[in-house]
């Protein structure tokens, strides 16, 4: 088992960190910028997790991905542009971390990770664990990864973010987005939608049934199977919240074990 200092997950949404509905893609450096300070307040090792915003979403509906009926070559064709398109959003957000003194490095699931139906099938760690042991903050982003069945197949960040929270035994897990965490309807719709402080066994079900999908290109499921898939992780000693990554110093409270608005997932 891997033991590090403190060792944290943080998903940053691409919602927040790319220009979501500019066309091409373009990254928003002013907030990359401002969360590489947060995450700079950290004392540990850190993973950071990057959602594909612009960047993979544009490219991913393009060529169809998340559509059943897409031909194999139109899936297989959209490849290069969609992992390029990630690489160049993770060299962003690296370059970041480093100059505001956090030494870090990009692993791409691309090269390692293989896909079966949809589904992780392999997921090698081990340079993960070895980076963090070399005292780097690891960036790994959502990626297109090579499939058995379907030829290519999207690894979306909230997965990644659940796969290497039980892969590595991760305490703290803090999902980045553009709201202030999980509501009982989509508050882009309905302005006066009320905030889930707690997710928990007794009311799960119903909030997650009522939980908004994102009112921008998402071919990964929205935030509904964001709550689903965090909620499989959630036990007695992982703290997991999804909070505002828009709202300078949310991210900086929580890292510091402090209250602030969020949505806590609890077992």
């Amino acid at each position: 088992m891997l033991h590090l200092k403190s060792l944290t997950l943080v998903k940053l949404g691409g919602s927040v960190i790319t220009q979501k509905k500019v066309s091409p893609p373009t990254v928003n450096n002013m907030a990359i910028n401002r969360i590489a300070k947060e995450l700079q307040t950290h004392q540990g090792s850190l993973i950071v997790v990057l959602g594909g915003g612009a960047h993979g979403h544009q490219a991913a509906h393009i060529h169809g991905f998340g559509d059943s009926s897409t031909p194999l070559e139109k899936l297989l064709a959209g490849i290069p542009s969609i992992h390029h398109n990630m690489t160049l959003l993770s060299l962003e957000v690296e370059q970041a971390l480093n100059a505001n003194g956090i030494p870090s490095v990009v692993i791409p699931p691309f090269s390692s990770v293989s896909m079966h139906d949809g589904e992780i099938m392999n997921f090698p760690t081990d340079i993960i664990k070895w980076a963090l042991e070399a005292h780097c903050a690891v960036i790994i982003h959502g990626d297109v990864c090579l499939d058995d069945v379907q030829g290519a197949s999207i690894l979306s960040g909230d997965t990644i973010s659940v796969y290497l929270a039980k892969a590595l035994d991760i305490k703290r897990v803090f999902i980045g987005t553009d709201v202030d965490g999980i509501f009982e309807e989509d508050p882009r719709v309905n302005p006066n939608a009320t905030l889930v402080s707690v997710i928990d066994s007794s009311n799960k079900d119903s909030v997650l049934a009522g939980a908004g999908t994102s009112a921008a290109t998402d071919v990964t499921g929205g935030m509904a199977r964001k709550a689903w898939e965090l909620f499989e992780l959630a036990n007695q000693t992982t703290q997991i919240a999804i909070f505002n990554l828009t709202a300078p110093g949310r991210l900086t409270a929580l890292l510091a074990d402090k209250s602030t608005t969020c949505t806590r997932i609890e077992f």
